[in-house]
C-alpha cells in the first residue's frame, strides 16, 4: 500500500464506525463531543481501545472548530493517511473472478463517493483512480461512501492507460460505459475478469482510454433519457455484473 499523507477529519457516525471495522485504513484518534449520548461515547470509545487508538471528549465548541464540521454528530475520527493500494500487488491477489471499475476525470466528491458505495455494496473487486483530472479520497468522499471509503480497494496511477494495459496483462476485458456503447450491458457475456471504465458526465472517456478498450456496453433507458448520473451507471454495472460473478461457469 501506498500512503497519501494529507490528515484529514472522518465524521458522522457510520463513517467512523466503518473506519474503525476496516482492515486497510486506521485512523490516528477519536475524537467525540461532549453531547454525544453517553451510551454512544463509551461504545466507540471500547471499540477505539480495542484497536488501540485513543478516544478523546471534547466540547461542542471545540469539536467543531478542531474538525472544521458542524455537522457530524459530534463524532470523528482523524486520519492522518489515506492508504491506496499498490497496482501490481492489488491486481496479483485479485481472485480469478471479479469486476473493476476505472474511473477517468471523475473530480466530484459525491459521485466518487457513490460509485464507492455501490461497489461495496455489490463486491467490486477495487476501483483505479489517476492522480491527475481526478478526486482524491477526501472527508467529503468518506461521507459520501457512507464509509465505503474505508473498505473497497483503491489504486492511485499515474498512468490510467497503462493501467488499463496491465489489467489486461492480467485477464481482463475492459468496456467503457457510453450513452451510444455497442452492448446493452443486459446482452454482455462477461469475461471471468471484467473491468467497466467510467467517464464524468461532461467530459465523458478520453479518446486514449477508449481505445485501450475490448468493447464499450450501454445501459438502455427509455426514449427521451439522455444520460445517467454517474454513481447510478456504477451501480447498475455492478448489480447486473453481481450475478454473473457468483453463478457457476
Amino acid at each position: 500500500m501506498r500512503a497519501l499523507r494529507e490528515a484529514m477529519w472522518i465524521t458522522g457516525r457510520h463513517p467512523v464506525e466503518e473506519l474503525l471495522a476496516s482492515k486497510r485504513q486506521k485512523p490516528l484518534r477519536l475524537l467525540l463531543s461532549e453531547s454525544v449520548p453517553a451510551d454512544v461515547r463509551k461504545r466507540l470509545s471500547g471499540q477505539a481501545a480495542t484497536l488501540g487508538i485513543p478516544c478523546n471528549a471534547a466540547p461542542r465548541e471545540e469539536w467543531e472548530r478542531r474538525t472544521g464540521d458542524r455537522g457530524g454528530g459530534g463524532i470523528a475520527a482523524e486520519l492522518t493517511e489515506y492508504r491506496y493500494e499498490d497496482m501490481h500487488e492489488w491486481v496479483k491477489a485479485l481472485p480469478g473472478r471479479t469486476l473493476v471499475f476505472l474511473l477517468d476525470g471523475i473530480t466530484d466528491p459525491q459521485n466518487l463517493g457513490a460509485i464507492l458505495r455501490n461497489a461495496r455494496a455489490f463486491g467490486v473487486g477495487g476501483v483505479i483512480v489517476p492522480k491527475d483530472r481526478s478526486c482524491p479520497v477526501t472527508a467529503a468522499v468518506f461521507r459520501a461512501s457512507a464509509g465505503a471509503a474505508a473498505h473497497v480497494p483503491i489504486v492511485q496511477v499515474t498512468n490510467l492507460a497503462r493501467a488499463a494495459e496491465t489489467l489486461q496483462e492480467n485477464g481482463f476485458w475492459l468496456y467503457a460505459s457510453m450513452e451510444k456503447g455497442e452492448t446493452e450491458i443486459f446482452d454482455l457475456s462477461p469475461a471471468a475478469r471484467t473491468g467497466f471504465v467510467l467517464g464524468s458526465e461532461e467530459q465523458g472517456i478520453r479518446k486514449l482510454i477508449r481505445e485501450k478498450c475490448d468493447g464499450s456496453v450501454r445501459i438502455p433507458m427509455a426514449p427521451g433519457v439522455d444520460s445517467l448520473n454517474v454513481g447510478m451507471t456504477a451501480g447498475i454495472l455492478a448489480f447486473h455484473m453481481a450475478k454473473s460473478l457468483t453463478s457457476p461457469l
